[in-house]
């Protein structure tokens, strides 16, 4: 079976996505240069994708992660070039085990028997990750020239300390992980940023892209509007400003969840936990 699906969106630009949990797959882009290629994120390292990506272009191709979440960046050892903002380095270095991994796949699968072949083909393929690879560093402001095209880093923490969102201001696209998503999330981590410093992060996101029309979210295979990513700073601007939101449980795991709570504005929603919102912690 082929674990990753692949749509043309532009000339230059392809969504690659992993099959399990569709449409709410995770995806990634290759942005392809005149002289060399973008992949943005790596997902879960649990197929070849360098092949898939190879089967798109022969030109050199460097990895550029929004962060470094298991589930975003554990490919990149199938790359020889990867970048990510310096504030996650500490992340890509604690590694991301095949266990958890595996544990992350099959708990997005809902452990529907439909998805048996999938998790069999998971378990048979998962990359081993090597923490020790050379980390290239990408910092805010920064153009990344592919040749004929450009690519815009902008640091947008919130999700992550170093969340890093990839503008392409000729086609009007920005690339976003989950520093812009339907079902984002603060705080699922020690050391998180604030919901407040998410809501300064998508201001100025929103102030440096006046042109962006499509911005594609982590977790969905589609992408926000304007509107939609308006819809966001609303709900963190709301939980800022003291709404308490439900009890949700943030992270699930076979050991239990991890208790946060979940806020909602124009359908979009952000769940938190209320020590990471300034005006509740104690």
């Amino acid at each position: 079976m082929k674990p990753y699906t692949v749509t043309q969106i532009n000339k230059n630009t392809w969504q690659i996505a992993e099959v399990y949990h569709l449409p709410a797959a995770l995806p990634m882009y290759l942005i392809v240069g005149e002289k060399r290629a973008a992949l943005i994120d790596t997902g879960t390292g649990m197929g070849n994708l360098r092949a898939t990506v190879e089967e798109i272009t022969s030109l050199p191709v460097s990895v550029y992660n929004t962060h470094a979440h298991l589930d975003h960046a554990a490919g990149n050892n199938e790359f020889d070039s990867v970048y990510m903002h310096p504030e996650e380095e500490v992340r890509a270095r604690a590694g991301f085990p095949v266990e958890a991994r595996r544990e992350f796949v099959e708990l997005k699968c809902m452990y529907d028997p439909k998805t048996d072949d999938l998790l069999q083909y998971m378990n048979q393929n998962m990359q081993v990750y090597d923490p020790e690879y050379y980390i290239y560093f990408v910092e805010d402001g920064e153009e990344i020239d592919l040749g004929g095209i450009k690519l815009t880093a902008i640091l947008t923490p919130g999700h992550t300390s170093g969340s890093m969102v990839y503008v392409d201001h000729e086609n009007k696209n920005a690339f976003c992980g989950d520093a812009l998503n339907p079902r984002s999330s603060i705080g699922m981590f020690p050391g998180s940023p604030t919901v407040e410093t998410y809501v300064h992060s998508l201001e100025r996101l929103l102030a440096l892209t006046p042109d962006v029309e499509r911005y594609f979210v982590g977790h969905r295979l589609y992408s926000f509007s304007k509107e939609d990513a308006r819809d966001v700073l609303a709900c963190a601007q709301e939980i800022v400003d003291g709404a308490a939101g439900e009890p949700y449980p943030m992270v699930v795991s076979r050991q239990g969840p991890v208790w946060g709570r979940i806020h909602w504005h124009g359908g979009k929603r952000i769940t938190f936990r209320e020590d990471y919102v300034k005006n509740k912690q104690k």
